[in-house]
């Protein structure tokens, strides 16, 4: 390991060990939750926005957000490691310089740099996934925790392996809450956007007749296939697809937890193909975008059920009746 900032660096030798490791991690650590604010706009202002950042406030307020019902599970310990060190992280390229900003900043907070293996890197966070409830009911569980259930949950276990969607984002567990409130059995359901397949393994335990995930990035399919096969559920099929382009299944219920211009985008493919009645989940649009993809989706011919919101995220349950608002 190296160092930077307020202890001594020591030589590293070239051995083949290090010659295996991809990135270099700079973690530099904060005195406080305001202390990393200041920390992570240099960082920000220098070009490093793909920042890991561990900010101890976070802790509570994710447990005291609407997310956290009473039965949810987190490991004390765990938690307590996130309670007592604030840092923020910047990963580069083995080969690949700091800017003289960064190494200017790394003599002005307490600042370590690691040589990290990238197959360490990809799957670090895996110690940090814990079973938590999604919803009041529902728990994700990866698969590599163990989980006692208890009376009344449905347990949903996960690998996610290369795709998003663990569960944990304020965009998932939105989606997962109003397909759980909008959702009824016997319902062809799309789930544009799948990631893992997390949306559309609760679909199928909650009673859908047929799921098909949809997703442009082929690991997230092969992820949705896996996890269904992991949860039995064998009514779940995954294909490749830009959004609904060039897909002739039937849906009643179609759920895209995406970004605000895709989901505006999808509303119009859902009005396209849909007659009255036909149910639509959409999750991923940032405050900012909230008036204006509302307002999109409603002249395609939907009428809003239900909104919900968390952090600076918002999700809604609509009804296409054909008639624009």
């Amino acid at each position: 390991m190296w160092y930077y900032g307020h202890v001594s660096e020591p030589i590293c030798d070239a051995d083949a060990e290090v010659r295996k490791l991809k990135y270099k991690e700079y973690k530099f650590f904060a005195k406080d939750s305001t202390a990393l604010s200041a920390l992570t706009e240099e960082l920000t202002a220098m070009g490093y926005e793909d920042l890991l950042i561990n900010d101890p406030a976070d802790v509570d307020e994710l447990l005291e957000g609407s997310w956290a019902y009473t039965g949810s599970v987190a490991d004390k310990e765990l938690l307590d490691s996130f309670r007592n060190s604030a840092y923020a992280v910047v990963y580069l390229q083995e080969d690949e310089q700091p800017s003289e900003e960064l190494a200017a900043l790394a003599k002005k907070y307490e600042c370590t740099r690691t040589l990290v293996d990238d197959e360490d890197w990809l799957h670090k966070w895996e110690e940090y996934y814990v079973p938590f409830h999604i919803t009041h009911d529902i728990v994700v569980k990866p698969v590599w925790r163990e989980y006692e259930r208890q009376s009344g949950e449905l347990v949903i276990e996960i690998d996610p392996g290369l795709a998003f969607g663990t569960g944990t984002s304020p965009t998932t567990y939105l989606a997962a809450r109003l397909l759980e409130k909008h959702i009824r059995p016997g319902l062809d359901v799309i789930d544009a956007g799948c990631g893992t397949g997390i949306l559309s393994v609760i679909a199928a335990k909650l009673g859908a007749s047929r799921v098909l995930g949809l997703d442009i990035d082929p690991e997230a399919v092969a992820a949705t296939e896996n996890n269904a096969k992991i949860n039995d559920c064998g009514n779940i099929d995954a294909a490749v697809a830009d959004l609904l382009k060039g897909v002739e299944q039937h849906a009643d219920l179609v759920i895209g937890n995406l970004l605000a211009p895709l989901v505006m985008a999808l509303s119009e493919e859902v009005a396209q193909r849909s007659g009255p009645g036909t149910l639509f989940v959409a999750s991923g649009i940032i405050d900012d975008m909230e008036e204006q993809c509302l307002a999109h989706v409603k002249a395609q011919g939907f009428e809003i059920l239900e909104i919900m919101r968390d952090d600076c995220w918002t999700a809604f349950a609509a009804e296409y009746t054909g008639r624009s608002a």
